[in-house]
């Protein structure tokens, strides 16, 4: 563990690089919720809501690249926790998905990569997990700009 000191700084310069980012799509900071990140939400897309997406089959131009949500939470005993999750969505209808958790307080992490294949029909995407998860799942999501919304999440554009 590092000494508290250096705990201290590593924190406050993280919490000061989520804050400049908490104005952009993509970021969302939690306080005070006692838990790590990812208990509800993880990254992994679920959810429901309308959507405008421009659709057309698995290479859908507006959902290729890559898109990316932060979560920071800062638990009740002042620990900082962040959730990075992000989608490549690529041509030719694959699809990668990296979720890294951070302890930032205690300097550890773990990432889990899933590979996928997707279509998008009008507001409907639809991913076909492969590994190491298996499954289908259909929702709904729309873009603006830079801005990636499925359901109540917002992913943002990685350039």
């Amino acid at each position: 563990m590092a000494p508290p000191r250096l705990r201290t700084v590593v924190l406050t310069a993280a919490l000061a690089a989520c804050a400049l980012q908490a104005a952009c799509a993509g970021v969302e900071v939690i306080s005070g919720t006692g838990g790590a990140p990812g208990g509800s939400d993880g990254g992994s897309m679920v959810g429901t809501g309308g959507g405008t997406g421009t659709g057309g089959g698995s290479a859908s131009s507006a959902l290729l690249g890559r898109w990316t949500r932060v979560l920071l939470v800062i638990a009740d005993n002042g620990d900082a926790h962040e959730s990075r999750t992000t989608w490549e969505f690529r041509q030719d209808g694959s699809a990668i998905r990296t979720v890294t958790a951070w302890n930032l307080s205690q300097g550890v992490f773990d990432t889990i990569t899933s590979v996928a294949q997707w279509t998008a029909s009008g507001s409907q995407l639809t991913i076909t997990y492969i590994a190491p998860l298996t499954g289908t799942a259909t929702f709904s999501y729309s873009i603006n700009g830079d801005v990636l919304t499925v359901g109540p999440d917002q992913y943002a554009r990685l350039r």
